[in-house]
C-alpha cells in the first residue's frame, strides 16, 4: 500500500508540473505570409485627366513576411515587406530610373512588455488602427501600408480601452542639425496622442475619444547664416459614438473632430469635421446605408492668417469621400467638402459580397474667383469573391461625373492651369485585387 501511495504521489506531482508548465510556461509562434497583385487601370482617377493624353494600366504587388511570438511576459512582431510596381526593377533587381521608393523595406518590428492589471509598454515600428481609421489607420488600400516608429503605453480594464502613444522623429543621428522640413518631408516631427474607448456591456453602444497632437519642423535661413528650426504644432481632438448589434437590424456610427494650433506652414488653425453614417439590414443579406460627412472650409471672406480647412492625420484615404479618391484628406479643397452618399450591400451564398455606392460631392463654402459650390458626382460598384479561407479576390469599376467646378477645384493631370472648360476624358477607373495570406507555422511550446 506505501509503495502505491508513493507511485500515486509521483504521478500527482507530474501531472502539477505538466499544468503549470502549460499554464505559465506557453509560448506562441505564428509565420505566415501576404501576397497581393493588383491591376488598375487609370482614366482619371485622382484627378481628371486631359482629353489628348491616354489612360494608364498599372500592376501593384505587395508581399510581406509575418512572424509574431506570443508569451505571457512578452510578445514581439515583425514584418517585412516587398512593394513595387511591376516594371520598378529590371530581371536582376536594379531599380530603373528614379523608380520611386525602395520596394524592400521593414514594415513592422515591435516588443511588448506584458505588465500587470491589463497594462502593456510597446515600442518599435508598429501600424495603428483606430476607430474607423478615419485619423489613424494602416491603410490597407495603399501599397505600401503604413506604420509608425513611437512608444505605446495601452491599458485594458474590463469594456475600457486606453492607449498613449508617443513618437519623435529624426532623419540622422546628429538632432541638432537634423533637418526635418516639411517642405521635403510631409511627415511629422513630432507626435504624441491618446485613444479611449468604452462599451456598454451587451448594448451595442460604444464611445471613444481621441486626442492628438503632430509637430511639423520648418527651416529657416538664420542671420548667422546657420539654419533655425521652428515647430508648428496642430491639435486634433474628439471622437465617435457606435450603435451596432446583430439582434438589431439598425445601426448608426457619429464622428465630430475638431482642429486647432497651426498647420505644417505655421497659419493660425480653427477647423472642424462632423460625419453620420445610418445603415439598416432590410434583410439578412442585404443592408442599406445612408449619411454624410462635412468638413469646415477656409471662404474669400475669411480674414488672413487663420485657416479653417480640415487636414487629416494619417488615417485611410480610399475608404472615405469615394473610391476614385478625388478628396482625401490630403486633397481636401480650401473650401472645405460635403460628400452626401447612399450604398447597398448584399451577399451572394457564402462566398460573395457586392457593394454599390453613389456619392455626390459639393463645397462646404465658395472659394474665391468661383461661383458655385457643386463638385460633382461618383459611383462606385465592387464584388468580393472569397476563393478559399484564405484567398480572396476583388474587383470594382467606378465613374466621377465632373461638374464645372471639378476641373477648377482638383485640378487636371497634364494641365498646368485649367478651368471650367477644360476639355478631359470621362473619369473612370477600375481593378482587380488577389489576395492570398497562407499560414506557414503556428506552434505552441
Amino acid at each position: 500500500m506505501k509503495q502505491i501511495s508513493y507511485w500515486r504521489k509521483a504521478m500527482l506531482l507530474l501531472a502539477a508540473g505538466c499544468t503549470f508548465s502549460a499554464v505559465y510556461s506557453q509560448h506562441t509562434f505564428t509565420l505566415g505570409a501576404e501576397y497581393r497583385p493588383r491591376a488598375e487601370v487609370r482614366s482619371g482617377y485622382s484627378q481628371p485627366l486631359a482629353e489628348g493624353l491616354s489612360p494608364d494600366l498599372l500592376m501593384l504587388q505587395r508581399v510581406r513576411l509575418n512572424a509574431a511570438y506570443g508569451s505571457k511576459w512578452v510578445n514581439a512582431r515583425l514584418s517585412l515587406q516587398d512593394a513595387r510596381v511591376f516594371g520598378q526593377t529590371d530581371r536582376n533587381g536594379v531599380k530603373i530610373g528614379d523608380g520611386g521608393n525602395a520596394p524592400f523595406a521593414v514594415y513592422e518590428a515591435w516588443a511588448e512588455l506584458l505588465l500587470p492589471k491589463g497594462v502593456s509598454f510597446r515600442i518599435g515600428r508598429q501600424a495603428l488602427k483606430y476607430d474607423d481609421e478615419r485619423l489613424l489607420s494602416v491603410c490597407n488600400w495603399n501599397n505600401t501600408g503604413s506604420a509608425h516608429d513611437l512608444a505605446l503605453l495601452r491599458w485594458r480594464f474590463r469594456d475600457f480601452k486606453a492607449d498613449a502613444g508617443y513618437a519623435y522623429n529624426n532623419s540622422q543621428t546628429s538632432p541638432l542639425t537634423a533637418d526635418y522640413d516639411y517642405g521635403s518631408n510631409s511627415f511629422y516631427r513630432t507626435m504624441a496622442y491618446l485613444w479611449m474607448s468604452q462599451d456598454f456591456g451587451k448594448s451595442g453602444w460604444n464611445v471613444t475619444a481621441l486626442a492628438a497632437v503632430t509637430g511639423f519642423q520648418e527651416t529657416k535661413d538664420g542671420s548667422d547664416g546657420k539654419p533655425s528650426f521652428a515647430n508648428h504644432y496642430k491639435y486634433t481632438y474628439g471622437g465617435n459614438v457606435q450603435f451596432k448589434r446583430e439582434d438589431v437590424p439598425f445601426g448608426l456610427y457619429a464622428t465630430a473632430y475638431g482642429q486647432a494650433g497651426e498647420t505644417n506652414k505655421g497659419v493660425d488653425l480653427r477647423a472642424y469635421m462632423l460625419a453620420l453614417k445610418l445603415n439598416y439590414r432590410v434583410v439578412k443579406p442585404f443592408a442599406l446605408t445612408a449619411g454624410a460627412d462635412f468638413f469646415s472650409g477656409t471662404s474669400a471672406a475669411t480674414p488672413d492668417g487663420t485657416s479653417h480647412t480640415f487636414t487629416g492625420l494619417y488615417g485611410t484615404s480610399h475608404r472615405f469621400n469615394g473610391s476614385m479618391d478625388y478628396w482625401t484628406m490630403s486633397t481636401l479643397p480650401k473650401g472645405g467638402l460635403l460628400d452626401v452618399f447612399v450604398s447597398a450591400d448584399a451577399k451572394v451564398g457564402k462566398k460573395v459580397a457586392l457593394t454599390g455606392a453613389f456619392h455626390t460631392f459639393r463645397l462646404a463654402r465658395e472659394m474665391e474667383g468661383l461661383q458655385g459650390k457643386g463638385l460633382g458626382h461618383e459611383i462606385d460598384l465592387d464584388v468580393d469573391y472569397r476563393f478559399c479561407p484564405f484567398a480572396t479576390i476583388e474587383a470594382g469599376w467606378s465613374c466621377y461625373l465632373t461638374s464645372d467646378l471639378t476641373n477648377a477645384v482638383r485640378g487636371v493631370t497634364g494641365i498646368d492651369a485649367p478651368t471650367k472648360d477644360t476639355a478631359t476624358r470621362f473619369a473612370q477607373w477600375a481593378y482587380v485585387s488577389l489576395t492570398i495570406t497562407p499560414e506557414f507555422l503556428n506552434l505552441r511550446f
